[in-house]
């Protein structure tokens, strides 16, 4: 089966089918006392996903439409709590619609819109950003409500994604720089319980998990490597471009970047959004190397910043200073600037959504091709599968086809169970296919004539085949 470019264009990311992670959730079909209990297997406790997955899965079964709904709707409710953050931080409708319009169409956002995986990431972003505006709003009111609502959205979005630690440290900066009367009991009413449920989590994950905690053991060198391309990424929003850059200028364009953010930088409100846009940085560099999904979070501070320092020539905006920020970009170039972050993220969107077409494809025909074996493999079998791609690109913006779900697909989309699967490689293995040891081709042969069935996936025709 061959795919152009030209019809995926007008494929739709809701009729996409499963991909990767996508089978491990849906095999987990547990009862609801069983999502609360630490997995000794799993490094993430994340028991909101799982009650999703299970509630969804209960409703409509293996239909991949809801379950894509579902990620675009969260990915409309941020889009709109985007905007009524970037009202607070801006005070400027205009301003505040472009900061929304920018977020929506963002290069990064192809993993949270067309991959159902990825909604743990985006429903995260959800109660991190509900939690922050109930924060914003106590700070000002003091109203009991608010600050129950500020801690019950932290504990769901940290049981939705661990990264929402983030807000423990980016919420006290707000408190200290936005509260004028610093009360230590005030503090502790707010923060104590995010900070227990933090601590808490870890500390049973500790007794209870054998595997590492962090999905990567922590570099200083890769830190500080994956930091400065974040900013370059962020505040350059454009792939094709930042991806030929050598990683010697990484560093030489973040200084020039920092010169930009510390001559614009002039009040509490601007310093407070690039200190939340770093700490988020941070915190996946630290423990992760930089994904698509998780500059879902970073981008939102930056640009509600770059929308809070330029000038966009509004009617009666003083020429010198605005809101006590002083407009440092000329008219042209700013207008050139969020052209360039616009188009940048509707281009690179459109390409990536062939990819992710083409891994639905792919998935459902190594589905259909595996059900004519379903009576022939043996439960005692051994199965090889050779060459199985971990991507349909070779592109370090990876989309995501058989990375970690395949063993799941098999059994709960195929009804195949056996008695191992061994992952090889080949003839004709690509950048994108998954890392395992390499066989020679005449091994293929001798490993099916000891009993073993071999399968060796077929990069031109996206599909599996038996080696006999």
């Amino acid at each position: 089966m061959v795919f152009s470019r030209r019809g995926s264009s007008t494929g739709r990311s809701a009729v996409y089918y499963f991909i990767s992670d996508d089978f491990i959730s849906l095999s987990n079909k547990k009862n609801l006392l069983d999502l609360f209990r630490v997995d000794p297997l799993n490094n993430h406790y994340t028991p909101v996903n799982g009650i999703i997955n299970l509630s969804l899965y209960k409703i409509f079964g293996a239909n991949p439409l809801p379950f894509h709904l579902f990620a675009i709707l969260v990915h409309l409710l941020n889009i709109y709590l985007v905007y009524r953050l970037a009202k607070i931080f801006i005070n400027d409708k205009i301003k505040s619609i472009l900061a929304t319009l920018l977020f929506a169409f963002f290069f990064a956002n192809y993993e949270v819109v067309y991959w159902f995986g990825a909604t743990n990431n985006s429903l995260m972003v959800t109660f991190y950003l509900i939690a922050l505006l109930s924060l914003i709003k106590y700070v000002k009111k003091k109203k009991i409500l608010s600050c129950l609502l500020f801690q019950a959205s932290f504990v769901i979005a940290f049981f939705t994604h661990e990264y929402a630690i983030s807000l423990i440290p980016v919420g006290i900066i707000y408190w200290f720089l936005f509260t004028k009367a610093k009360n230590p009991k005030e503090f502790i009413k707010l923060f104590l319980l995010p900070i227990i449920v933090f601590l808490g989590t870890t500390v049973l994950k500790i007794f209870f998990v054998k595997m590492p905690l962090l999905v990567r053991v922590p570099s200083l060198l890769k830190f500080f490597a994956f930091s400065l391309r974040s900013f370059v990424y962020l505040f350059l929003p454009n792939p094709y471009l930042v991806d030929k850059i050598p990683n010697l200028f990484i560093p030489i364009i973040f200084l020039v970047i920092l010169v930009f953010l510390f001559r614009l930088t002039k009040n509490k409100r601007t310093l407070f959004l690039l200190i939340w846009a770093t700490t988020t940085i941070f915190v996946y560099s630290l423990t992760s190397a930089p994904q698509a999904r998780y500059f879902y979070l970073s981008f939102i501070p930056v640009i509600i910043y770059i929308l809070s320092v330029v000038n966009i020539g509004k009617a009666k905006i003083p020429p010198a200073k605005r809101d006590g920020i002083k407009l440092f970009l000329p008219k042209s170039n700013t207008i050139f600037y969020l052209l360039f972050i616009l188009i940048s993220g509707l281009v690179f969107l459109q390409n990536q959504k062939y990819y992710w077409q083409l891994n639905s494809e792919i998935t459902k025909n190594v589905i259909k091709d595996m059900k004519k074996y379903q009576s022939t493999i043996k439960k005692t079998d051994v199965l090889y599968f050779v060459n199985l791609p971990d991507s349909s690109n070779d592109s370090i913006w990876k989309a995501y086809v058989f990375r970690a779900g395949f063993k799941e697909l098999l059994n709960n989309f195929v009804n195949i169970y056996t008695k191992k699967i061994v992952y090889l490689t080949s003839f004709q293995s690509t950048l994108h296919t998954i890392e395992a040891p390499y066989v020679k081709p005449n091994k293929l042969k001798l490993l099916s004539k000891e009993n073993s069935v071999v399968f060796v996936y077929q990069e031109e025709l996206k599909n599996v085949v038996l080696v006999k």
